[in-house]
């Protein structure tokens, strides 16, 4: 939504903007549940049960014919593999994708256009900005075909625990789609054509659980889509009312899923929490299926390799840093993307018989809640938004310093200017609110902390729950 559109939607009654929801989910829903979105949906239903030598044959059919594509179209491949003399029968299959470079964030950021298909209509296009918290941001446009088939990777993961379109669902999840100056509920917008209830993830504290939680029964809501943090944020509030609010499906994604988090959502929802794991540039999405250990590879989309830090490939079951190459967006084809995780592959079967490739819990960044000055408690994911157009921000962090000072420290690239720093502080004040004093500082590096993980939102406040105050989820105090 751009920023003109969003100050209407604001300003406008909370009728006009249930309407206006729904009327961007039945755009959605016609952009999204086509023909091709039933034709994947029904190559996934006999996929996930194919055996390796069926998958790796459909990998490498998908790779040779998109390895073409690139070295006809796409400058940067064209150039590289001319560098390197080759040719596109020469990268046919899995086992040779390492003739090609890896590539990061950087490389992207040199040349974008270097990574776009020659020929693709903007129209066509739809822009998936990754965060830029760790890095500068950058955006991958993905083809149609992409985008309605990442929506159904999506529901084939919610099949997995009999959650299907159609049941009525409540998302916690990054949007601002209640105005944070609204006090009152209701803290929710009503998407009709999905049969979604579409609750702030920036209203949740204890004098306002009540009202979701009323509201979350007067709807029947069957399932629940959250961050990690939003959804152990409402099972905390729940378990100090001494109450339980039985769904029966959870779906997490976007942060790492801590123990403690699945522990009591799965004890306070009562039913198994699957989570899943996918990115803005759409090269892997992984998913838990809630029968073992790890995520399934949707193997028919992209190709996960693990490697040390000379690029050499690690013995499966062995921990190293996350490769993907995606088989099915042509208009910005990445192969040997380097996401920035670490993870490894795993050998065994499934019991749930299913023949998709098991990936093991990716470890992504470790970050805390963040606490406003009015009690609510906000997602580290939802205060990713902010920093998407920023491209000239090569790092951030996050630090709350007391509970009404907030820190945004930056790195910035070449261009940075005052422009970015009041966008930025225009966004992240109308996400913890107008008590919220918040501080940028530019500063030449952002180091990683004493156990070597780099943590983007640090938080010194403990959560201050009834049933006792902990720290908060990575220690509060520690920097660690």
């Amino acid at each position: 939504m751009n920023p003109w559109l969003e100050t209407v939607y604001g300003c406008s009654p909370i009728p006009l903007q249930n309407l206006y929801v729904s009327w961007y989910g039945r755009r959605l829903r016609r952009q999204r549940f086509n023909r091709a979105f039933e034709s994947w949906m029904a190559l996934f239903e006999r996929s996930q049960w194919w055996g390796p030598e069926d998958l790796g044959a459909h990998q490498d059919q998908a790779l040779a014919r998109l390895v073409a594509h690139c070295y006809e179209t796409v400058p940067f491949y064209r150039t590289v593999m001319q560098e390197r003399g080759l040719r596109p029968a020469d990268v046919a299959t899995r086992r040779d994708l390492h003739k090609l470079p890896i590539i990061d964030k950087d490389t992207i950021r040199r040349d974008p256009d270097a990574f776009l298909a020659r020929g693709v209509k903007a129209g066509d296009l739809k822009e998936s900005p990754t965060s830029g918290t760790t890095g500068a941001s950058f955006t991958v446009l993905w083809d149609r075909d992409t985008d309605v088939l990442w929506n159904a990777l999506l529901w084939r993961h919610r099949s997995w625990s009999g959650f299907r379109f159609g049941a009525r669902y409540a998302t916690l999840l990054g949007r601002v789609v209640v105005p944070l100056r609204q006090s009152g509920p209701p803290f929710w917008r009503w998407n009709r054509p999905w049969n979604q209830i579409l609750f702030s993830s920036f209203h949740l504290k204890a004098d306002n659980i009540g009202a979701y939680v009323d509201a979350m029964r007067a709807f029947e809501i069957q399932a629940l889509e959250c961050y990690p943090s939003t959804g152990y944020i409402l099972a905390r509030f729940l378990e100090d009312r001494g109450e339980v609010l039985p769904l029966e499906h959870v779906v997490t994604s976007s942060e790492t899923l801590l123990p403690i988090q699945r522990d009591l959502m799965e004890r306070v929802f009562q039913t198994k929490v699957l989570d899943y794991y996918g990115m803005s540039e759409a090269v892997l999405f992984a998913g838990e299926c809630g029968r073992g250990t790890g995520g399934h590879l949707s193997a028919e989309i992209g190709i996960a390799e693990v490697v040390d830090e000379r690029g050499e490939p690690v013995p499966a079951g062995c921990h190293g840093r996350l490769l993907g190459s995606g088989l099915v967006n042509r208009a910005m084809p990445l192969l040997r993307y380097e996401i920035g995780d670490v993870s490894a592959l795993r050998t065994e079967r499934c019991p749930c018989g299913r023949g998709l490739p098991l990936l093991d819990p990716v470890t992504t960044k470790a970050e805390d809640i963040v606490i406003a000055p009015d009690g609510r408690l906000i997602s580290s994911s939802t205060l990713t938004h902010p920093f998407k157009p920023l491209a000239r921000v090569e790092k951030s962090q996050i630090v709350q310093e007391a509970v009404d000072r907030l820190l945004i420290r930056i790195v910035p690239r070449t261009g940075y200017g005052e422009e970015d720093t009041r966008h930025l502080l225009r966004e992240m004040q109308r996400r913890v609110g107008p008590d919220m004093r918040i501080r940028v500082e530019i500063v030449e590096d952002i180091p990683a902390g004493r156990s070597g993980k780099y943590r983007w939102v640090v938080s010194k406040i403990p959560l201050d729950f009834r049933r006792g105050r902990i720290g908060n989820l990575f220690g509060a105090g520690t920097g660690e």
